[in-house]
């Protein structure tokens, strides 16, 4: 999207701009957007998730927040963005893009300028992170391209690996330069998800010529869906769990910020709460 692309270069605080993207649904994205951003406001940064998954927009139910007014609301009523914002949501702030917004190639010239500019709302943020549909459309792959990097999520199974690999190739046809980095969820093990990594990174480097990174992975942990049933992040629910561990070295990947080391308890308790979840 050239316009964003102008709108980053026109600040001197421009925000570090994700795309949490899935090549299916059902993967767990949205949880990892969410907690990614929960994790991000703990070490004093200032996030804004924007929901653009129109068919399953459900960050504010993971946050236990009410609907609010949506970007497209902001749009056809000229309403400022910012109004639509929804503030201090767990610690987050959560913009909606609206049931609406696939049709944002539609907009008339009048409605793309007040679109752009008030899109400026982004650049009060450290971090914005966009939490895409499953699959690709025009407008997805538009707001995609004028991110600084895609995170790619991806489960060991193999039809997450055919439909991540796809939509990971209509991204690189779009924008070829555009970073990717791939977190692995619901893994069995650190081996296991490298071996999901590392056959998405062959099928990158053998057809695409492209470059990917390994950000890390989270297990298949009982947290997930004590936090989701509770309506509150994992990374707030169990600050001790292997998966907060692990969000934590994704994390380190991310900002550079060293987790806390674990204590050998808690070491030796995460190890026995996961054993006891495989039997």
């Amino acid at each position: 999207m050239d316009q964003a692309r102008r709108l980053r270069a026109k600040t001197e605080t421009a925000p570090t701009t994700i795309a949490f993207a899935s090549g299916k649904g059902g993967v767990g994205k949205t949880n990892v957007c969410v907690n990614t951003a929960i994790g991000l406001v703990e070490l004093g940064k200032r996030v804004l998730i924007v929901d653009l998954d129109i068919g399953m927009a459900n960050v504010h139910i993971l946050l236990n927040a009410s609907r609010s007014r949506t970007m497209m609301d902001s749009v056809k009523a000229r309403i400022p963005l910012a109004a639509s914002v929804q503030k201090n949501v767990q610690g987050v702030d959560i913009l909606h893009g609206g049931s609406g917004l696939d049709e944002l190639v539609q907009f008339s010239h009048a409605d793309m300028q007040f679109f752009m500019r008030e899109l400026e709302v982004l650049t009060e943020y450290d971090y914005v992170l966009f939490d895409m549909g499953a699959g690709a459309t025009d407008t997805s792959l538009q707001f995609i391209e004028g991110c600084d990097e895609m995170f790619l999520i991806l489960t060991p199974e193999p039809t997450s690996l055919m439909d991540g690999y796809a939509y990971t190739k209509l991204v690189h046809r779009q924008s070829p330069d555009l970073p990717l980095g791939v977190i692995v969820n619901r893994a069995q093990s650190g081996e296991e998800a490298l071996q999901c990594f590392e056959r998405m990174e062959v099928a990158c480097e053998q057809f695409l010529k492209k470059s990917i990174r390994f950000l890390g992975y989270l297990p298949d942990d009982a947290t997930v869906r004590r936090a989701v049933i509770a309506q509150v992040p994992f990374y707030h629910l169990d600050r001790k769990s292997d998966i907060s561990w692990r969000l934590e070295r994704i994390l380190t990947t991310l900002t550079g910020t060293p987790p806390k080391p674990r204590h050998f308890m808690e070491r030796l308790m995460g190890n026995l709460k996961r054993q006891w979840n495989r039997v």
